[in-house]
């Protein structure tokens, strides 16, 4: 089957750190899922999509930037509920809105990266690895050189507690309890981690890696060393991998490997007998792609990539025929309802938005011409990346 997708725009949240957005699973009733992203602004948007309009399911009130969020939930059950980390803090929300978890993990370090397994809380900052049991203090590890992002092995296939921490010195170190059990050297600085098929494999011991220079590889954990199983290199593409999610996007029982890169490329590889995987679609956005996730989020028979770039917007690639989505009868070339309120909707935003530019502009150039001189701070947010 070819992929056939569709660039569905959603809105636009403040500026976005790496993996930063989830999809709740779809609850009781419902065949579609809500979209979970932070922004640097330190807003925590929860929201669905339904005929192209967003709903807010709820929103934070702006605090410190949102640097990680994962879902988690008791072992065996839904993961439903979203931690999310600023700073040294790591609060607990549920699917509601209602904060259920404040915990500050003591870390002279912000928080990058960010595991909930259970009662099992992981979190790392620059060089610093801290384990904690139902919030109290477990496991600690100082890494040589700075952490890029951290991985569990699911506890239901591998019997031991083991965590993976990808380092910028081009090794991935495995720790068990505050030591590390071994490292294991990987061709690029390893930028982010991932389960290989979304569950680590039959054993449950696979895991894939990014690296800053572009390279995609699959490694197996074992009790003592470490083997890779396959390393997928090209030498047209040296972007830096980003964020990686396994998922069925075609519905046809095979998942595929979803990649997206610091220049705005996305791809999708299909996976061929445990061989290395065959890139079979690409995708190009206009600026830094932060997150990844698969779904099901504007209508429950088709299923979507949701993307969030470094701006922060939130779009989806969307397997769903564009005339459905827009309610247009592509036999009558006529517009349903639906459609015509969506643009009447739009067209009175638009207007909106013109008629305050004009009152700002107006204010702007009364303002000059009173002192003389208009001087303002404008904060921004800048992704920058120079390597030799």
């Amino acid at each position: 089957m070819e992929y056939q997708l569709n660039t569905v725009d959603f809105l636009q949240v403040g500026p976005t750190s790496p993996r930063t957005l989830k999809l709740l699973p779809s609850s009781s009733g419902r065949s579609t899922q809500r979209i979970v992203v932070g922004d640097n602004e330190g807003i925590l948007h929860c929201f669905t999509v339904k005929r192209g309009n967003v709903t807010y399911s709820f929103k934070t009130l702006p605090g410190p930037k949102i640097t990680a969020l994962t879902l988690g939930g008791a072992i065996g059950t839904v993961r439903d509920k979203i931690f999310v980390a600023s700073g040294n803090e790591v609060r607990g929300v549920t699917k509601k809105g209602k904060q259920f978890l404040c915990f500050d993990t003591n870390l002279t370090e912000t928080v990058q990266g960010l595991v909930v397994d259970g009662n099992d809380l992981m979190v790392c900052g620059s060089f610093v690895y801290s384990h904690f049991v139902d919030c109290r203090d477990a496991d600690y590890f100082l890494a040589s050189d700075r952490i890029n992002d951290i991985i569990a092995l699911p506890r239901n296939k591998v019997a031991s507690f083991t965590p993976v921490l990808a380092c910028q010195d081009r090794v991935l170190r495995v720790l068990q309890s505050s030591q590390c059990l071994y490292e294991v050297e990987v061709p690029g600085p390893a930028t982010t981690l991932a389960l290989a098929y979304g569950d680590g494999g039959e054993e449950g011991d696979e895991i894939l890696f990014g690296t800053s220079d572009g390279k995609i590889g699959c490694v197996a954990i074992g009790q003592i060393s470490a083997n890779i199983k396959w390393l997928l290199s090209s030498t047209k593409i040296s972007s830096g991998i980003v964020c990686m999610v396994n998922y069925d996007i075609l519905g046809d029982g095979a998942k595929d490997l979803i990649v997206g890169r610091d220049d705005g490329l996305l791809e999708i590889y299909s996976y061929v007998d445990g061989n290395c995987p065959i890139l079979k679609y690409s995708h190009t956005c206009n600026e830094s792609i932060t997150s990844i996730q698969g779904g099901c989020v504007s209508n429950g028979n088709y299923r979507e990539i949701i993307v969030a770039t470094y701006s922060g917007w939130v779009f989806s690639l969307t397997t769903e025929p564009l005339d459905k989505f827009l309610g247009v009868d592509s036999t009558a070339n006529s517009i349903s309802r639906e459609a015509k309120q969506k643009i009447q909707t739009l067209r009175t935003e638009l207007d909106e938005l013109l008629q305050k530019v004009s009152v700002e502009r107006e204010k702007c150039q009364v303002d000059a011409q009173e002192s003389g001189v208009l001087t303002s701070t404008v904060k921004m947010d800048i992704n920058d990346k120079f390597s030799l």
